[in-house]
């Protein structure tokens, strides 16, 4: 993960897929900026908010941004937890899962600096949400880890990435890893 990015105190961070906040954390401390961070596991939610809670301007929600609003079931897994059956886990808890779309329009937010997406395999379908709602255009920068045990992955990958550079530039690319894509500048 990459912590260099133009940001300001101004500057809005969506921590998709927060754990317990470490990410969080170096962000607010080195950028002093606006973090919404997001995390549906109970156990996750509630360390979080107890790690970030000496910084005002860290709002954290127990929720889990998808394409659809409503309820699912996730694994118990730290930070690994996932909505997808894994030999690992068992979808055993249930948590509340919001749109994006729903999400940035209930908080009335037209520009989001930077989002960070670490949601073990869920990431496909809440950027497909993103990315079809036009809503694409208006985030600076992503820094996304995809996920590889997803049914066709690769495949689903692929197309997101064609998608994606319609809007952004790629700047690095280590695949399953993590990867950083930035808004063209006009």
């Amino acid at each position: 993960m990459s912590l260099d990015y133009p940001l300001s105190k101004d500057s809005l961070f969506f921590d998709i897929g927060a754990h317990v906040g470490n990410f969080s954390i170096q962000m607010a401390e080195k950028y002093d900026c606006n973090i919404y961070a997001f995390e549906p596991l109970e156990e996750n939610y509630n360390i979080l908010k107890e790690q970030v809670k000496r910084f005002q301007k860290v709002k954290c929600f127990e929720v889990a941004l998808s394409n659809y609003d409503g309820e699912s079931y996730i694994s118990n897994l730290g930070a690994s937890a996932s909505l997808f059956n894994r030999d690992e886990g068992d979808l055993d808890k249930k948590i509340s899962v919001k749109s994006f779309s729903t999400f940035v329009k209930e908080k009335e937010i037209a520009f989001i600096d930077l989002v960070k997406m670490n949601i073990e395999g869920s990431e496909y379908d809440l950027l497909d949400e993103i990315i079809d709602s036009e809503y694409i255009k208006n985030i600076n920068h992503l820094q996304i880890q995809f996920h590889n045990f997803v049914n066709d992955s690769k495949e689903k990958r692929k197309k997101i990435r064609k998608k994606l550079k319609l809007t952004h530039i790629n700047k690095y690319n280590f695949p399953f890893i993590w990867e950083r894509w930035d808004l063209k500048k006009n």
